[in-house]
């Protein structure tokens, strides 16, 4: 039990040639981006947190040689995964730039459009953010972006929330619940858009169904491991973690026993505003 608190993550060049993060959650919202986005000919498109380039490599695909992409992404080593795919996949119309979305490295009125997967919960400051897209766009272009909002993995946050209780720690319910609310409402992503400039042009609403045998695989799985433990285990003074980590696997394992699997809804947002 509990072996998962023991993990950290490495940051290499051999890690992230074998990093995937598709199946499991960017291909969902990727999907959800490439439904709703507008194709058309002749256009600049900037991808803001490209990282090792889904869906920037298929949406260059999609739209051919007539237009140019750009990918943003401070992540190194992601970025040299992304730049063998655009050599492997001989894609001659995109091209990977190191850098922030706060700090955008192009002038102002480039892009007609600018995408973003995920990555607005990534957003260090997300006002300046959006600041910085309104700059790069030219009149009338295009943001469009896909979220997972706050509601995410409620059953596992209830849960979670019953077992502080359980075990005499429920002064840190307020905590995990300012851990939920950094993802946003779809009012909170509207007005952020709007407070920057853009005015809200179209909004589609879709649901992410994940499921696990029980709650020691969910706990386990790599991308769990690498995308939210550090933020949970932060969360709970060190001599506590493991009691709360094992009273947790053992109530999310007796739910999956009663309900036949874990089952995790993820409520998303595809959301398109205009300059």
């Amino acid at each position: 039990m509990t072996e998962f608190l023991s993990y950290k993550f490495e940051d290499t060049c051999e890690f992230v040639n074998t990093f995937d993060e598709q199946p499991l959650w960017s291909a969902a919202f990727g999907l959800l981006l490439l439904k709703y986005l507008e194709l058309k000919a002749n256009i600049i498109v900037l991808d803001i947190g490209s990282g090792t380039g889904f869906p920037l490599l298929e949406l260059a695909g999609r739209l051919g040689n007539s237009s140019k992409l750009y990918g943003l992404d401070p992540w190194i080593n992601a970025n040299a995964r992304a730049n063998q795919k655009i050599r492997n996949y001989d894609l001659t119309n995109v091209e990977i730039i190191e850098g922030t979305a706060e700090r955008i490295p192009f002038d102002a009125n480039t892009f007609d459009i600018i995408t973003s997967n995920l990555g607005i919960n990534n957003f260090t400051n997300p006002d300046l953010a959006f600041k910085e897209c309104n700059r790069v766009i030219k009149p009338k272009g295009k943001l469009a972006l896909t979220t997972n909002l706050n509601g995410h993995w409620k059953t596992f946050y209830d849960v979670f929330e019953n077992t502080l209780n359980e075990v005499g720690k429920g002064i840190l319910i307020g905590q995990l619940t300012k851990e939920q609310e950094h993802r946003g409402t779809i009012q909170s992503i509207k007005d952020l858009f709007i407070q920057s400039g853009f005015k809200v042009t179209r909004f589609f609403e879709d649901t992410y169904v994940m499921r696990f045998l029980d709650g020691t695989a969910f706990l386990n799985h790599y991308f769990i491991k690498l995308g939210w433990l550090s933020s949970w285990r932060d969360l709970i003074p060190e001599a506590d973690r493991i009691v709360v980590f094992t009273a947790l696997e053992r109530n999310l394992n007796e739910l999956a026993r009663r309900e036949g699997s874990l089952v995790l809804n993820v409520p998303m947002l595809f959301i398109e505003g205009e300059k």
